[in-house]
């Protein structure tokens, strides 16, 4: 009996000290590297922290935000890419092409949450929709049915159009064929269809002329890399050229181009805060499949409809989520 007590004194003690011990080391809270060209007060940034709310996510309670906003300049994503790798977030959101690129260039471990991507597959990011591979996944700003949907505005818009050039790369169609629904609408609205290939950024200026020798009365920008990175040029000679246009991106609109048609940037950030949350509860991005749009914005640009000398029917205003005027 004499060394019972001594015993039971000793596993007191010991529970006591590791329930202690455990209270002292509170849960890590989860860092979250968020990586665009946009401020932190922007309405795409906040949309962001919408989704996180939603969730149950409290930034500065469970969960930390680390943001790296730019203007645009490719060796400054490549420094705040660094930057977030440095500080061992648990995750980077990346938007945009640059971004995305700074990111993947930066690390090959930490997951990459990608958005205001066109096709992630054809651009190179991951290895298909369903299956990105790597550390890489997100939401695609793409579906194949969207190409009919961009003739059919073009029509809309310009009801005498009977000719219209089609700006595509071949190998970006093969990852994720629009084409084909351009081409069935084509068909149902009695439109000829002017195929110019365009497979990398300094043909760019030759394939419009070429497009504009066939006197076509608009044009429709396929998704792609090339004409993502091309896309003042494309903008520059559709304007100088008077010639209307539509893309997939809503900031060919922003920039000059007539008219844009595609995933609305508000949602995509938004589910972009539940991809995160995805991982963050474990799953791997390599085999966490890239989210689809659910809904979709058009853009039209008014000061471009004038320069150009086209006027949009006021019904086809009314179905624009943003008039820039």
């Amino acid at each position: 009996m004499r060394n019972s007590v001594p015993i039971l004194l000793v596993t007191l003690l010991l529970v006591l000290t590791d329930g202690f011990a455990g209270a002292q080391q509170p849960a890590k809270v989860p860092r979250i590297g968020f990586l665009g060209g946009v401020y932190p007060r922007s309405f795409i940034f906040e949309s962001f922290r919408q989704g996180l709310r939603e969730l149950g996510y409290v930034e500065g309670q469970n969960i930390i935000l680390v943001h790296r906003p730019s203007y645009g300049d490719a060796s400054e994503f490549q420094d705040f890419a660094a930057d977030l790798v440095r500080l061992k977030v648990d995750v980077i959101v990346a938007q945009a092409a640059l971004p995305i690129r700074a990111a993947m260039n930066a690390t090959k471990t930490i997951p990459i949450v990608m958005t205001f991507v066109g096709d992630a597959a054809s651009e190179g990011f991951v290895a298909s929709l369903e299956r990105p591979g790597e550390n890489v996944t997100g939401v695609s700003g793409l579906k194949t049915e969207l190409g009919g949907k961009w003739l059919e505005l073009v029509k809309e818009t310009i009801p005498s159009a009977r000719r219209v050039a089609v700006l595509w790369n071949p190998r970006s169609e093969n990852n994720f064929p629009t084409w084909k629904g351009v081409d069935l609408s084509a068909r149902s609205l009695g439109v000829d269809l002017q195929w110019v290939e365009v497979r990398n950024r300094s043909k760019i200026p030759s394939a419009f002329q070429s497009a504009i020798m066939g006197r076509p009365e608009a044009f429709v920008v396929l998704p792609g890399g090339v004409f993502f990175t091309g896309m003042p040029e494309i903008v520059d000679l559709a304007v100088k050229s008077r010639l209307p246009g539509i893309s997939w991106r809503g900031d060919f609109a922003d920039r000059g181009g007539l008219m844009a048609y595609g995933a609305n940037r508000v949602e995509q950030s938004r589910r972009a805060a539940y991809v995160v949350d995805k991982i963050l509860k474990g799953a791997k991005p390599a085999e966490l499949p890239m989210e689809l749009p659910k809904s979709f914005e058009l853009v039209i640009n008014l000061k471009t409809a004038k320069e150009i000398g086209v006027t949009v029917p006021p019904r086809v205003l009314t179905w624009a989520d943003r008039v820039i005027r």
